[in-house]
């Protein structure tokens, strides 16, 4: 039981040094992900979301001009 123990700590030991810390490296990911990226992403799906109705809209509308 002990010796499980001692195997448990050395090993959260381990994971919280700062050589396995640094291994996990997201600067060039973060680094690649700006302003503009997010603004056209949102405005992407916006788009996608409000095209249908206003083009259901826009063919109702035109249709009506003939009744």
């Amino acid at each position: 039981m002990k010796t499980r123990i001692v195997a448990v700590a050395a090993l959260l030991g381990a994971m919280s040094a700062p050589s396995w810390a640094a291994a996990l490296d997201f600067s060039a990911i973060t680094s690649a992900v700006d302003a503009t990226t997010i603004v056209a992403a949102i405005s992407a799906i916006a788009a996608i979301k409000v095209l249908p109705n206003v083009a259901k809209w826009g063919y109702n509308k035109v249709i009506s001009w003939f009744r």
